[in-house]
């Protein structure tokens, strides 16, 4: 048997996959969710039993990925490899999975390192599934998503709080939906890099380390507190180390408490290192968390202090768990992007009923040719993006007429955007820019293929909904879209349309000039 046969033969999630169907699951689905973290890397796997999450198999390797980011921001070739050889071990328990099954998502780290676009690529290669770049409030939503399921159900306010390598989260919230989103430049690794050295804990650097959190956390102080909480709960690997450190050595009665914080800090420093202080008797720190847990135990004291936390409740669930919730409500009509479209609408007073108008002209043309132009992607959903593109055309309408496309693209690019990852914006971003007016092909090269030319083609489907509906009073039916061959569309309109409203026929003709610099030809009848 080989290597690969032996893991697969020997994980838990085999073991899992055959219960289910010796149970007669076979409406159970299997869903991976993967955090590349800055400090470590996770792997969830659970099935779906009518909507409910059950976990079969967990794994979990310390990359550290933020420890290996040069002066120059750039991954260095050791954590560089030793991440694709994670993630290489990942795709061997998840070969078979469905590319819709599986959510990968680089944090902090990866949104930084300036040779993300690289590792990405590589990754995808050993992974087998894409991995998607989330921004930091998008990360801390899914965390409150992960961290609420795993809670009872009550009607209290709950303060979330999940240390990272290179990031913290903080997320307010009731029930299942959050009421704030804040994401801060520190973390467990980036806060230890920069003030401890080694694994030497000094009164000195510990107290710089705290202040310096402080001051990091202080401008959301007044937005967090106002909203107030009634209970706190932390997520991570930091502060489930730190709550069964105070635990293991008598120095909470449950819940992280500051007071409890301050004695672990106090131990530290009284030994020097953390190796002694262990020598010295220092019970319940796995060797894994060693070299952040100076810089994880500084921000927590730092966010008792600054937000005046009496104790903090640990959870079990974090951004991983997220995932598969949120993967879930996707396919269960719950999906958060949909909402967000609809309140950016809302909030730049878009005019709906034309945007939908092009959104179900644009989606009509992608449903008639996506087969020819192989659109159909299980990586990302096009027809969606399509149509979300189409609702939120107009939104830089709301700063100015004037390059209201460049405004659109703008709004969009630079917006938290719940519910979407990074490269799901440049997509959206490259079509509003594009989606009247010369093309600039800049935005399209950004993206790794064969997404770059099938952006390309969503983008001219968009571009003919828009001219078609460029007089806003007009209905368009049964609008007939064929392909003479890759690059030559053709136009088919009901009986003497076209005769009936020159000025579309006037704007189709501009349009198939413009096509002419993309190497698009457009005829229509």
């Amino acid at each position: 048997m080989s290597e690969k046969d032996a893991l697969k033969a020997n994980s838990p999630l085999n073991t899992a996959t055959d219960a289910a169907t010796e149970n007669d699951a076979s409406d159970a689905q299997l869903y991976a969710a993967i955090d590349l973290g800055s400090n470590s890397f996770h792997m969830i796997i659970a099935r779906d039993v009518d909507g409910q999450m059950q976990v079969v198999d967990k794994h979990k390797e310390m990359v550290r990925l933020r420890g290996g980011l040069d002066e120059n921001g750039y991954l260095d070739e050791v954590a560089f490899n030793n991440a694709i050889a994670c993630l290489e071990r990942f795709g061997q328990l998840l070969k078979g999975f469905p590319e819709g099954h599986v959510r990968a998502v680089g944090t902090n780290t990866l949104r930084n390192a300036r040779n993300s676009k690289d590792f990405l690529k590589r990754a995808k290669e050993v992974l087998g599934h894409e991995i998607q770049i989330i921004a930091g409030q998008e990360e801390a939503r899914l965390i409150y998503l992960g961290v609420s399921h795993g809670l009872p159900s009550s009607d209290e306010q709950r303060l979330v709080m999940d240390i990272g390598g290179g990031s913290t989260e903080y997320i307010i919230g009731v029930g299942f939906e959050q009421r704030h989103l804040t994401s801060t430049e520190m973390g467990c690794v980036s806060i230890t890099q920069r003030f401890f050295k080694n694994d030497e804990v000094s009164e000195r650097d510990m107290l710089n380390a705290i202040n310096t959190c402080r001051l990091i956390l202080r401008p959301h102080h007044m937005n967090l507190t106002r909203l107030g909480w009634e209970t706190a709960i932390g997520a991570s690997g930091s502060i489930k180390s730190i709550g069964t450190l105070l635990k293991e050595n008598d120095w909470t009665d449950g819940d992280i408490t500051l007071d409890g914080m301050l004695k672990l800090k106090a131990f530290l420093v009284e030994h020097e290192t953390i190796s002694q202080a262990i020598e010295a008797g220092l019970k319940g720190l796995k060797s894994e968390r060693i070299p952040v847990l100076s810089g994880g135990l500084a921000i927590l004291i730092a966010t008792f202090l600054e937000l005046g936390i009496d104790s903090m409740q640990v959870s079990a669930n974090a951004l991983r768990e997220g995932l598969i919730f949120d993967t879930l409500g996707r396919l269960y009509e719950a999906d958060v992007r949909e909402t967000t479209v609809a309140n950016m609408q809302n909030w730049l007073k878009i005019d709906t009923t034309q945007a939908q108008k092009v959104a179900n002209t644009a989606v009509n043309f992608y449903q008639q040719i996506h087969k020819q132009w192989n659109l159909d992607d299980d990586s990302y959903d096009y027809p969606k993006l399509l149509k979300w593109a189409a609702q939120l055309h107009e939104a830089g309408i709301a700063i100015s007429y004037k390059r209201y496309r460049h405004h659109s693209a703008y709004l969009v690019e630079n917006s938290e955007l719940a519910g979407f990852t990074q490269q799901e914006k440049i997509m959206l971003t490259a079509m509003l820019l594009n989606h009247r007016g010369k093309f600039f092909k800049e935005p399209f090269e950004a993206l790794p293929a064969p997404h770059n030319d099938k952006l390309i083609n969503l983008t001219v489907l968009l571009r003919l909904a828009v001219r078609i509906h460029r007089g806003r009073d007009m209905e368009a039916a049964n609008i007939e879209l064929s392909l003479i061959d890759n690059s030559e569309l053709n136009l088919v309109f009901e009986p003497d349309w076209l005769v009936q409203h020159p000025l579309t026929q006037l704007d189709l003709e501009i349009e198939a000039e413009r096509l002419k610099a993309m190497d698009f030809t457009l005829t229509f009848e």
